[in-house]
């Protein structure tokens, strides 16, 4: 056993070192020469507390508002996200329109989109969440990263919050879009985030949007992202630049957090790409036997100092990409909050990994199993 637990610790290691140097590796942006016309899709459900925010970022864009539209689709509210749309739209400078799904059975995030997508006047479509928060040159960046070969692009999103439970977050999600970065740049994708998301309609029409993959209210960053990608090859990439960064606070409950992260793992049992799944079962199996590993020490059955040589190297590795990756997405020190994170995320990774096989979880008022 103690010999399995050393090999997993070994490929732990040089996994995150590879990935620590391949971040390094992923190209910044470069300037446009020209500009391009965007439809900006925000789908909200119960948004009346954050969609003046979203909006008035957007508003705020150093970016010439006649080649810029926004759309929001309302996926049934029973807040007043609507009269919230309705009564901001007249003071902004961009054109900003309401579309609100008339199917109750054919409702959540990926039926908003889709009514996004098909009401879009041009052809790259860019599409946030609510809760988001934007520089004022995220539309520029988008315009820089997209030339006449790109069919997708990858944006940045970092978590915001000052308190441990936030840091906590952060550097766990530092991680997975990290992750997400350096697997699209090597053509094998894992994750992204339709927080900050671009694509072009017709690659969008052409894989058939989210028909694949609507069993699920998950999936529509991540989906639509291997489907573009198996389908037009070397024409996805990840936007790295700071001003592309799209930050969204951090959850304050525990309950919430919680039911977000179940979400997002149930999807990975659908996900097509092998590459995925089998990470996956092999990340399922190194924090298995991490905590073998620690509760052998505690109970003398290992070396003490050589579980806690594996400890620290396993931490020195994962620090060495999630602290460059926090940093750059403007998170705050992660030293200590990793140093924490590596030992409850083992945990957190096998409860979640279970409660997405066989729980249910809550979103915006609706209960999925």
């Amino acid at each position: 056993m103690i010999f399995l637990i050393g090999a997993f610790t070994v490929l732990n290691v040089l996994f995150y070192l590879k990935l620590a140097f391949e971040w390094k590796q992923i190209p910044n942006i470069q300037q446009a020469e020209s500009l391009r016309p965007f439809s900006v899709i925000i789908p909200v459900r119960n948004e009346e507390k954050n969609i003046t925010h979203i909006l008035k970022d957007l508003d705020n864009q150093k970016y010439p508002y006649d080649l810029f539209e926004i759309i929001v689709v309302d996926d049934f509210s029973d807040d007043k996200t609507i009269e919230t749309v309705n009564e901001l739209k007249s003071s902004l400078n961009v054109q900003t329109r309401l579309i609100k799904l008339d199917d109750k059975n054919s409702h959540g995030k990926k039926h908003a989109l889709t009514a996004g997508v098909n009401a879009a006047k041009q052809e790259i479509i860019l599409t946030t969440d609510a809760d988001c928060s934007l520089e004022e040159n995220w539309i520029n960046s988008y315009n820089d990263a997209f030339d006449e070969t790109t069919n997708m692009v990858a944006g940045p999103v970092g978590i915001q919050g000052n308190n441990l439970f936030s840091k906590l977050q952060q550097v766990e999600f530092a991680g997975l879009m990290g992750f997400g970065a350096v697997t699209i740049s090597k053509e094998n994708p894992s994750m992204c985030s339709g927080a900050n998301l671009g694509f072009r309609k017709r690659a969008f029409e052409e894989v058939g949007g989210y028909s694949d993959n609507l069993f699920t209210p998950s999936g529509d960053d991540e989906f639509l992202l291997y489907n573009i990608m198996r389908r037009f090859p070397h024409s996805t990439r990840f936007m790295k630049t700071k001003n592309a960064v799209v930050t969204t606070p951090a959850h304050s409950k525990l309950s919430s957090f919680i039911n977000q992260r179940i979400r997002w793992t149930s999807k990975w049992k659908y996900n097509k790409n092998p590459f995925v799944r089998l990470s996956a079962v092999l990340f399922f199996i190194d924090y298995l036997l991490f905590y073998v590993g620690i509760a052998g020490a505690l109970f003398h059955e290992f070396n003490s100092l050589l579980i806690g040589s594996f400890i620290f190297l396993r931490f020195i590795a994962i620090w060495s990409f999630v602290g460059p990756v926090n940093s750059f997405l403007k998170g705050n020190n992660s030293f200590w909050p990793l140093l924490i994170f590596q030992i409850i995320y083992p945990l957190h990774v096998l409860f979640m990994g279970m409660n997405s096989i066989f729980g249910s979880y809550t979103w915006k008022g609706r209960k999925y199993r």
